[in-house]
């Protein structure tokens, strides 16, 4: 149920009111504070939120196998005997932090004077909403090329840089590559794409159909749409009139607004004289490369010149290869690739994808009297995981038509 204006202000003026006095949130602020961060958030729908004070969080699981169960003869020990099995989920905390500037000429100019502090917050703790949620579905600890200028305002914009920030922990697209993935192969949308995709999930989690989510790109979900309303039926007028969540297979899907419809890839590998590599992604969205020498992005945000495509390399779009041209990499150079791979569809159990953020929350302000500026800088810790690798399937390489 939506928030009323009255409780969105409760939770945001602790932003600008413990700003003031500074240092770490009490248990009870921080989980205002975390509410607060989450209240606009598509992922805590049907995602795990988990709240910790310690440097790391283990989950701990409990199994017992395929089967316990074995046939009986009356008078007669079975001879086996079922125990259960111990294991444990780990997140690692990175810190993310949010820093402030509001300056004097500013206030003075603004209608609504001191207040507009809190106001401006408030925009930053729900940008960091978004930028959570970014880096939960996006995250890659190999590292995606930028150019400059989509980083820093007044960036370069013929040369690159590494995201750090989305470098920082690995977000559930990544690590869903270690469970079951369908390759779709560049296929279009439809029915027999979800029902593969259905087949890959193993039985015991198919037990009960509520229990399960397509999570898709909103472009996905419009596609869908598209599909669903070319047929004659009552189905596909509701499909495209409707505001209600479609159900392939009577599974629930969700269009997620942050997940991208082409999906950013990084990979890092030698690249041998005249030699041609095979990248994890086939068919990738045209245009989409950056290809650097990977011994000199090291995270900063010093910017560099890419290799030039038809140059230094050739790219073949359709079947995702890079072939060395020998010009400007060096015969058995390392090189990062970045590029955008085609739609994927993540399929999995309600509570399996865990984000763990911690209530070690600091909120501090100072004060720069030479350039009349207040400083805020907001410091929070999170990562993301799945319980579960095997109660989930990735859909790869879709293609962006239908």
């Amino acid at each position: 149920m939506a928030k009323s204006n009255e409780e969105l202000v409760a939770k945001a003026s602790i932003v600008a009111a413990d700003l003031a006095s500074a240092g770490k949130l009490n248990p009870k602020q921080a989980d205002r504070f975390i509410d607060f961060i989450f209240d606009e958030s598509i992922l805590p729908s049907f995602a795990r939120i988990e709240r910790f004070t310690n440097e790391q969080l283990d989950i701990d699981k409990i199994g017992v196998g395929q089967r316990v169960a074995v046939s009986a003869s009356e008078g007669i020990d079975p001879g086996l005997r079922r125990g259960v099995t111990h294991s444990k989920v780990t997140l690692e905390p990175k810190e993310i932090m949010l820093p402030t500037e509001i300056s004097d000429t500013y206030k003075e100019h603004n209608l609504e004077g001191d207040g507009v502090e809190a106001s401006i917050l408030r925009i930053f703790a729900r940008q960091l909403n978004n930028d959570l949620e970014e880096l939960n579905i996006h995250g890659n600890t190999t590292g995606y090329l930028a150019a400059q200028a989509d980083m820093i305002e007044g960036g370069s914009a013929s040369e690159y840089v590494e995201d750090s920030y989305l470098k920082l922990y690995n977000g559930f697209l990544t690590k869903a590559q270690g469970g079951n993935v369908y390759d779709a192969g560049g296929a279009a949308l439809s029915a027999g794409l979800f029902r593969q995709m259905l087949s890959a999930m193993p039985n015991k989690f198919k037990r009960n159909r509520n229990l399960l989510k397509w999570l898709v790109p909103v472009e996905v979900d419009e596609l869908w749409r598209e599909r669903v309303a070319s047929r004659a039926t009552a189905m596909g007028d509701q499909a495209l009139n409707s505001a209600g969540n479609l159900t392939p297979y009577g599974i629930e899907m969700i269009p997620v607004p942050l997940m991208d419809f082409y999906p950013q890839q990084a990979q890092q590998f030698t690249l041998g004289a005249g030699a041609t590599v095979a990248l994890a992604f086939a068919p990738i969205s045209a245009g989409s490369v950056v290809v650097m020498e990977s011994a000199i992005v090291g995270g900063t945000f010093q910017p560099r010149t890419a290799y030039i495509e038809d140059t230094d390399y050739t790219i073949d779009y359709v079947n995702g290869t890079i072939t060395n041209l020998d010009a400007g990499i060096g015969a058995g150079e390392s090189i990062r690739v970045s590029y955008r791979s085609m739609p994927q569809i993540l399929l999995t159990v309600r509570d399996n994808m865990i984000i763990g953020i911690g209530r070690e929350i600091t909120m501090e302000r100072d004060r720069e009297i030479f350039r009349r500026m207040n400083q805020f800088a907001t410091t929070v810790k999170a990562d993301v995981q799945f319980e579960e690798l095997t109660a989930l399937v990735l859909g790869t390489n879709i293609n962006d038509e239908l």
